[in-house]
């Protein structure tokens, strides 16, 4: 099984450097590791659903919501 943390939060660090993810304060993984909030600098939220998501398909849901 792969690790939801690590993925989410080297996603975050990798989102944050690019010209995309430049808005993003914090990609937050819930404490049951179903859904992502990504937290905007500018204010707002949006929550990802993530369940049964693999390893790809967590970056792939995330990017979709940026």
């Amino acid at each position: 099984m792969e690790n939801k943390e690590e993925i989410v939060a080297r996603l975050k660090l990798l989102l944050m450097a690019t010209r995309a993810g430049s808005n993003i304060q914090d990609l937050k993984l819930n404490d049951a590791k179903n859904k992502v909030t990504i937290v905007f600098k500018a204010g707002g939220e949006r929550v990802v659903d993530i369940i049964g998501d693999s390893g790809y398909a967590i970056i792939i849901d995330v990017m979709k919501h940026i």
